[in-house]
């Protein structure tokens, strides 16, 4: 896990890592490009709204319809298409400052399909972060996502992609940074995750809690490069499952700032699993980002592979190569683009369930066009591929939609 870490130079203010912002826009991108504008606050409402008595608070709502086409809502190799609209509103509270940083989202939506009854979507979202700078040494770092929904998460290790089923999904991560001297960090972290699906038939396999406690040690090389050592320590937990698990990873990598807006994370080592019933094993564990933030444009990239939780019911090993980029682009002062996209590669081997190889690739493209500071216009398509996998079969799927938003 690549957690944020700052370079302390003596006589220099510390600053605030800029990376939870780009982790909301995945967010954003993943939920629905209705959102994506919600970042956007420029000032206090109330002060726009032309009530200078009250307080300035750093909030912004922003609420949105939209109209489209689903050519495969079941998610099947027989797909039904259906017509659909959707609402949603979206709450941001942004509050930057020299000791402590707090940023806020909340995202509400609801989809209604014309064409096929039962498969309506209610879902919602909270994602914080959170920096608090104790001293010019000590700093604690947490961020925390929860989410309700029916549609299958392509970004992350969440549950079957193939089905439709309500659940609750929640990743937090705190951690906390001691900097020795300029040069030696020490950063202690906790990651926990729980994932519950409301369907029986799901949840037996999937329901769980992962929790990874993680020691990082950063030797700042230069003002630009760290190097870093890193054991975690992983137990995932399952409600019902025989596939309780405990990993051990031994890690090192490099921080580095090519340039003052491009930085690259690297980790790679080794990791050894001990499976409940179905004995130990090891395998290479890789992850990396590269993150840009210029002027008109921003890009996040990550990969990884390694362990995961298997998704597919019956299998107890799960090795995966998972790649994903992010990207915003500024074409002018009032239309903006943006992309996504998303892959990942499962070998699935052991148990009872199907094993073999499976595929999945998410594509997610959008234009943003702003008519004045309240109204934004939006066009936006979805592509999902699921590949199959022994009985199993594959499906493919197209959303294409557009609408409005208002942010007050």
């Amino acid at each position: 896990m690549i957690l944020p870490c700052r370079i302390h130079r003596a006589g220099n203010r510390k600053r605030v890592d800029s990376r939870p912002l780009t982790l909301v826009f995945a967010v954003l991108l993943a939920l629905q490009p209705a959102e994506t504008r919600a970042q956007e606050a420029a000032g206090s409402t109330f002060e726009q709204a032309g009530l200078g008595w009250l307080p300035a608070v750093p909030v912004r709502i922003t609420a949105g319809v939209d109209t489209g086409y689903d050519d495969n809502v079941t998610l099947s190799s027989n797909p039904k298409s259906s017509w659909f609209a959707a609402e949603n509103i979206v709450l941001t509270y942004d509050r930057p400052g020299e000791q402590t940083e707090f940023f806020l989202l909340g995202v509400g939506r609801f989809t209604q399909n014309f064409d096929v009854t039962g498969q309506n979507e209610k879902s919602g979202n909270i994602t914080m972060g959170l920096t608090h700078n104790f001293s010019t040494r000590l700093s604690f770092y947490t961020s925390i996502y929860a989410a309700y929904q029916n549609e299958p998460n392509f970004q992350s290790n969440v549950g079957p992609q193939n089905v439709r089923a309500n659940f609750f999904d929640t990743r937090d991560i705190f951690s906390l940074t001691y900097h020795w001297s300029t040069r030696l960090s020490l950063i202690t972290s906790y990651t926990f995750e729980r994932v519950a699906y409301d369907q029986a038939s799901i949840g037996d396999t999937q329901n769980r809690i992962d929790s990874t406690l993680g020691e990082q040690l950063v030797f700042n090389l230069t003002s630009r490069t760290g190097l870093v050592g890193e054991y975690r320590y992983e137990t995932i937990n399952y409600d019902t499952a025989p596939t309780d698990s405990t990993t051990h990873f031994l890690l090192g990598g490099i921080n580095h700032n090519l340039t003052e807006h491009l930085i690259v994370h690297v980790r790679a080592g080794e990791s050894f699993r001990s499976l409940e019933d179905d004995g130990d094993s090891s395998l290479p564990y890789f992850e990396s980002s590269l993150s840009y933030v210029g002027s008109n444009h921003t890009l996040n990239w990550t990969t990884s592979y390694g362990f995961e939780s298997p998704t597919a019911a019956g299998t107890t090993t799960t090795k995966t190569l998972r790649t994903g980029l992010n990207l915003t682009y500024d074409l002018t002062s009032r239309l903006s683009s943006v992309a996504g996209i998303y892959y990942h590669h499962d070998d699935n081997q052991g148990g009872t369930g199907s094993s073999g190889t499976q595929d999945s690739f998410d594509l997610n493209l959008g234009l943003r066009y702003t008519l004045n500071k309240h109204f934004t216009l939006h066009l936006d398509y979805n592509h999902n591929t699921l590949g199959s996998m022994g009985s199993t079969p594959g499906y493919s799927r197209n959303r294409y939609s557009g609408g409005v938003t208002y942010t007050y």
